[in-house]
């Protein structure tokens, strides 16, 4: 009789576990769902003119993390100022150079329908900010998708 209750408490407190995180990525996703099409961008400028600056931008977008890739790969290998240094499909990772600046594109599943692109660019304080250039990017991709994206306002 003890091992029969020991069991069935054991199955509920199995049960109650699932469910609770099975709520918890479904609020998650849902958070992340009011965040689709919006573009958050931040950039760090140098302070000194040789030294490190960055700029990066990530959206939400309501499609398939490998469409996503796969629009992102099409746009920058149909560029001819750029050059692809590395390809990873396997972890939806891509870098590539214009010659005098870097910057990577990573896609995130984050659902079955919903993915997170983000680009980030890296240069020196006297190379031109890519900040514009790299929301630019995301927003190219959006619209090759036919996905409505927007600027983040502050």
């Amino acid at each position: 009789m003890t091992s029969s209750l020991v069991q069935r408490v054991a199955i509920g407190a199995g049960a109650a576990l699932l469910l609770v995180s099975g709520i918890a990525e479904a609020q998650w996703v849902f958070l992340a769902r009011h965040a689709i099409g919006r573009v958050e961008q931040m950039s760090q400028q140098a302070k000194t003119p040789a030294g490190p600056s960055y700029d990066s931008a990530t959206v939400m977008l309501d499609a398939p993390a490998d469409r996503v890739y796969a629009t992102v790969v099409r746009h920058l290998k149909a560029r001819t100022d750029l050059t692809l240094t590395q390809e990873d499909p396997k972890s939806m990772i891509v870098q590539f150079t214009n010659g005098a600046q870097i910057a990577g594109v990573t896609v995130n599943a984050m659902g079955d329908n919903l993915a997170q692109l983000m680009i980030v660019s890296a240069h020196t304080g006297t190379q031109p900010n890519a900040a514009n250039l790299v929301v630019d990017g995301v927003l190219r991709v959006c619209g090759e998708m036919k996905i409505e994206c927007s600027r983040s306002v502050r």
